[in-house]
């Protein structure tokens, strides 16, 4: 038997990678504020890949600023 080490988010989800749970711990606080703004006419993607790429690049900007806030 093998003990692993993974990561538990306040929703329940497991993560093996300490920064994809982070990730999604931030959508989690983020999302609806997230949503509306890609459904708002200043998200020029409107497309399910483009929508996909442009929530990930989002969550990954709220992130960094919270781990580089000077």
């Amino acid at each position: 038997m093998k003990t692993i080490q993974a990561f538990m988010t306040e929703d329940g989800q497991m993560f093996a990678r300490e920064e994809k749970a982070k990730l999604h711990e931030m959508f989690l606080e983020k999302k609806d504020i997230v949503e509306d703004f890609l459904n708002s006419e200043l998200n020029p993607y409107k497309g399910n890949a483009h929508l996909t790429m442009a929530r990930q690049t989002v969550i990954n900007w709220e992130l960094w600023k919270t781990q580089n806030a000077k």
